[in-house]
């Protein structure tokens, strides 16, 4: 923008309450602000790649581009931000979101692990780091994720699985020791899990209150009836493809009377005259 002379610098001049939102891979400020990047480069120099995976495993990518969609996000509520503030102060400003800084952003408790004890983290598969058990079990015919987020959801799991003597065992008494002897207590767990099927344990974990899921493929979303009743897959007509599926809308307000959007997504630069010229 700045070549075309659209920069911020310049747009404020023109109209001061000019909100002007700028997403990029680095930001506008810092030795890497000209520096080209894509979702993957995000993923990786932000660290969130170094804990993806399994132990001993190849980097891993996560599975969706969440490099360019929590920029995107944080742009998002950037701008919401600085519309709220123009409110009170009748001026505009820039909003300026680095993919980078989205990726070190969603770190949580990585951060602190290292600037506490100075253990670098790194990938452990689908179980916590500092909650057990917390993560997928192989069953009979598939998996299952089990999270016990604290001491009363274990009890009730114990319970159910028939296996209350391991509320016994000191070396599981409390979450910090059984994550502490994580190697130990896994076995025992997957013996147990591996007895029944998927659908098994889903009703047996629904009936004592221990949160559990299966593990939904994309195919299996178009039938969750969850996800059916908040209108999360849509079908819509796009010219040159016909009857596409694509993602509903997460946000739902009370105030709105929600309406699935079944319109075609616009072709590039279609309305841009239209925004320029509004």
């Amino acid at each position: 923008t700045r070549k075309l002379g659209l920069s911020y610098d310049i747009l404020c001049k023109i109209n001061p309450r000019v909100i002007y939102a700028a997403v990029s891979g680095f930001g506008h400020t810092g030795p890497y602000s000209e520096k080209p990047a894509y979702d993957m480069i995000a993923q990786a120099l932000g660290g969130i790649m170094s804990i993806t995976g399994q132990p001993g495993g190849e980097p891993t990518r996560v599975g969706s581009s969440i490099g360019d969609i929590i920029a995107g996000m944080f742009g998002a509520i950037g701008i919401i931000s600085a519309i709220y503030e123009r409110v009170f102060t009748g001026k505009g400003q820039m909003v300026d979101v680095a993919m980078l800084d989205g990726q070190v952003a969603v770190l949580e408790n990585a951060i602190a692990r290292y600037a506490i004890n100075g253990e670098v983290p790194g990938p452990i598969g689908s179980r916590h780091s500092s909650i057990t058990p917390f993560g997928g079990f192989k069953t009979k015919d598939s998996w299952v994720i089990i999270a016990c987020g604290n001491q009363a959801i274990w009890e009730r799991f114990c319970k159910v699985v028939n296996r209350e003597d391991l509320l016994g065992v000191e070396e599981f008494k409390t979450n910090e020791k059984r994550t502490e002897n994580y190697e130990k207590i896994k076995p025992i767990l997957g013996e147990i899990i591996i007895q029944k099927t998927t659908e098994e344990w889903l009703k047996i974990f629904e009936s004592g209150s221990v949160p559990a899921s299966a593990i939904n493929t994309v195919d299996k979303l178009f039938d969750d009836p969850q996800v059916k009743a908040r209108k999360m897959i849509i079908q819509t007509e796009q010219p040159g493809m016909g009857k596409i599926y694509v993602a509903g809308n997460p946000i739902k307000l009370s105030t709105l009377t929600e309406e699935v959007v079944t319109e075609p997504a616009p072709k590039i630069g279609e309305y841009t005259d239209e925004i320029l010229q509004s």
